[in-house]
Parts: structure tokens; C-alpha cells; sequence
């Protein structure tokens, strides 16, 4: 069986209100993907949350590379999580973590 390549996506999530946590998050990606692309691509796109840092809102996610743009495009249409307006700036895409360090 064929291993599907993954891609790795830095971004910041700026929040105007109470902090957010990594489940939330991931939960409302998903949502957003599900709503705009249907199941078979949140299916198929892998989405997972690497790291997280509730307080500076800088994360890492990882997801299949053939899906990268539709997880980006789902996180930025992301307003807001539990009440807290929140905002998604994908920063950088590599495919290894060590391609990610500043």
C-alpha cells in the first residue's frame, strides 16, 4: 500500500477573547471542512493538530499534502470558536517539521 505524503502547516491563531484549546480547534477545522467539501475530504485529509501554544495561538497542523489547500482554506474562513472571535494566518507549509523552524 502506497503512504500518502503529509504536509505541515505553521500557523497563528489570533483570538479576541478567552484562550482556545487545541480540541476546539481541530473540532472547528474539521467542521469547516466538512461544511464546505464534504466528507470524504475530512476523511481523507488527515487533519491533525502537532502542536499547539494556547497562549500565543501558534500551532502546527499536519493533514495529507493532496488536501493542503483545502485545510487552509477552511481554517481562514474559520470567525469564531465558542463565542471568542477568532482569526487563522497560515504562516508557512513544508513537509518535514525540521523545514518549519524559523
Amino acid at each position: 500500500m502506497k503512504s500518502r505524503r503529509k504536509r505541515y502547516l505553521r500557523f497563528c491563531l489570533h483570538q479576541d477573547g478567552s484562550p482556545i484549546n487545541g480540541k476546539q480547534l481541530t473540532a472547528e477545522v474539521r467542521r469547516n471542512l466538512l461544511s464546505l467539501y464534504g466528507e470524504v475530504a475530512v476523511a481523507d485529509s488527515r487533519l491533525y493538530l502537532s502542536k499547539y501554544n494556547e497562549d500565543s495561538g501558534m500551532g502546527i497542523l499536519q493533514c495529507n499534502a493532496a488536501l493542503l489547500e483545502k485545510v487552509i482554506t477552511s481554517s481562514v474562513l474559520i470567525g469564531s470558536i465558542e463565542k471568542t472571535r477568532v482569526s487563522f494566518e497560515p504562516k508557512k507549509t513544508s513537509g518535514t517539521l525540521k523545514g518549519l523552524k524559523t
